[in-house]
């Protein structure tokens, strides 16, 4: 699809995980696979939004996404693999206040530039065409959709203002149109 971000094969996930050095780098990638996250969004998480005081993961992750008319709060259940990862990482690092921290940066986390290229890396190892780090989110939010997630229960975990901005973000293919002719039982 021209001017979209690719859609993540499940080998092209795995594949991007075993390229992947570093546990902060698979758990960023993690979070936009397992959670639907922008870019932008999973470099500025607190630590505290994804672990208690004891270090454990928890359960829900909970996003606040500020709209040009509103705040929108997502609560996105953490998936196991997700989990996985961010334990992971956790006790190999010390996050303070921010999940991804920088001393070289301003905002006192990781620029959204450096995890770019950190993922980018990645991708032109593998040599995916058409991925970027927006196709971590298309991949989760597309793949959900196929497996017949409702789009409503979607759009609240992606924080989309409508349906008709999410359905912009899922790819439909030949595949998908053959399952649903195929679904007809009459």
């Amino acid at each position: 699809m021209p001017g979209k971000a690719k859609i993540l094969t499940a080998k092209e996930i795995s594949d991007i995980f075993r390229v992947l050095r570093q546990p902060r780098d698979k758990a960023i990638f993690a979070l936009g696979i397992y959670a639907g996250l922008r870019i932008g969004e999973i470099i500025a998480l607190k630590t505290d939004q994804l672990f208690t005081k004891g270090g454990g993961v928890r359960n829900v992750l909970k996003v606040i996404r500020l709209k040009k008319k509103n705040t929108v709060y997502s609560e996105i259940p953490v998936h196991p693999k997700l989990r996985d990862r961010l334990q992971e990482y956790y006790k190999n690092s010390s996050p303070g206040h921010w999940l991804f921290p920088s001393e070289d940066s301003a905002t006192g986390h990781l620029e959204r530039v450096r995890a770019h290229y950190i993922l980018r890396d990645a991708f032109d190892r593998l040599r995916l065409q058409d991925a970027s780090t927006h196709s971590m989110r298309r991949t989760c939010l597309t793949n959900m959709s196929r497996a017949g997630v409702p789009l409503r229960t979607i759009q609240d975990i992606s924080g989309h203002a409508s349906l008709s901005e999410l359905q912009e973000y899922l790819a439909v293919d030949q595949a998908d149109k053959h399952r649903a002719i195929n679904l007809l039982r009459y």
